[in-house]
């Protein structure tokens, strides 16, 4: 209690020293607050007592007077009549219809008072206000300002390359403006030559292509220029001497055994770059390339013979797919379904339905291409199959 009561001396004695006993009197601290921060305060204008952490904050250095929000009287006496409540009753007064004398005797405070509380809130009371004449002088000062605001864009429209169209209200509102080289018309804010958005799209696009041709042309001059260069100061071109010597050679043909000439060849095939094949027109090269898919498809066909030589297994050449088929149909043994002989989805030859030879023991692990070791299987199952038994 004794430190209770010391805090309570301590604070009415920063509360003498800071001369707030002037309009207020220090009654005592709430205790029951935050370390005792709020504060019982009377007002010696209207008597009214009041509770406030204000006083904490003037000690801390954060705040500089107290205020009492029923009269407005503060200890600093600054700006005491803007914060009262009788000041809105002033405002109230002043609207509906009274001048700022008769709202300043009605309160009994300086007319400044309430010339002041006007020019901060922005207040008219149909009267006057500012110099302009009521609502409507407020209508038609902005319509002036937004005319010369207007006519200011116009004059500095053409300048910069654009026509003004019409249609500004505001520098928030859009207005239409006009290019002068090519016609275009555009939308625009009214602040756009503050912003710098003055540039015409069309134009630029324009000036862009045209750039583009230009670099174009430069560049293809150049090429030319380089390319006559060469001509003029290099010799003769080795390679096109030995291009000659190279169409002028002979040999004898493959197919047919006629002797020709690469030039020949060249002219008979359409080539556009010299080239010898060992043929003398494009009919043999089209045998030869014939000849060489037969060769090949004959090799495929009869792989079973070199599977059983390198294996070392028997080998009967009377076994065959169409015999294989003819003795035990096209019923796959493997999975039970039936083969096709249409089925060429794969290639040329054969598709994963297409039947197949099918070793029983695969050759690879002894058994021969023999009619007791095969049986008719799909590709695809003969396939999966493998060299499993």
């Amino acid at each position: 209690m004794d430190r209770r009561i010391c805090g309570d001396n301590e604070w009415k004695d920063r509360f003498h020293e800071l001369g707030f006993e002037e309009h207020f009197s220090m009654i005592g601290r709430d205790w029951s607050s935050d370390h005792g921060r709020k504060v019982y305060i009377k007002c010696k204008s209207c008597g009214e007592t009041f509770i406030t952490y204000g006083f904490y904050e003037v000690i801390k250095g954060h705040s500089k007077h107290l205020l009492c929000k029923s009269c407005g009287i503060a200890s600093d006496g600054d700006d005491v009549w803007e914060r009262s409540p009788r000041c809105d009753e002033a405002m109230i007064y002043y609207t509906a219809g009274h001048s700022v004398k008769e709202t300043a005797e009605r309160f009994n405070v300086a007319e400044s008072c309430i010339n002041n509380s006007v020019k901060r809130r922005r207040l008219t009371n149909g009267k006057s206000f500012h110099g302009f004449h009521g609502v409507y002088g407020f209508i038609k000062e902005n319509e002036k300002r937004s005319k010369e605001a207007e006519q200011r864009l116009s004059a500095t429209l053409p300048y910069l390359g654009f026509d003004y169209l019409g249609g500004y209200e505001t520098q928030q509102s859009k207005c239409k403006i006009r290019c002068r080289a090519c016609g275009a018309e555009y939308e625009r804010t009214g602040d756009f030559l503050r912003k710098g958005n003055v540039t015409c799209v069309e134009c630029r696009k324009r000036e862009t292509k045209e750039r583009q041709a230009e670099r174009k042309l430069e560049a293809e001059v150049k090429k030319a220029e380089r390319d006559l260069y060469r001509m003029m100061h290099s010799p003769k071109d080795a390679y096109a001497e030995q291009h000659e010597r190279f169409l002028m050679r002979s040999g004898v043909c493959e197919i047919c055994g006629k002797s020709y000439t690469v030039q020949e060849y060249v002219e008979s095939c359409g080539l556009k770059f010299a080239r010898d094949n060992g043929v003398c027109s494009k009919q043999c090269k089209d045998e030869r390339k014939r000849r060489i898919i037969r060769e090949s498809h004959k090799g495929r066909q009869d792989s079973h013979r070199h599977r059983a030589k390198k294996y070392g297994c028997d080998y009967d050449p009377g076994v065959t797919l169409k015999k294989l088929v003819a003795r035990d149909g096209l019923e796959c043994k493997i999975c039970g379904q039936m083969c096709d002989w249409n089925d060429h989805s794969w290639s040329k030859y054969s598709g994963p339905l297409y039947p197949s030879i099918d070793h029983i023991v695969p050759m690879s692990k002894g058994g021969g291409h023999v009619w007791e070791n095969v049986q008719v299987a799909h590709i695809i199952c003969n396939s999966e199959k493998g060299d499993r038994l």
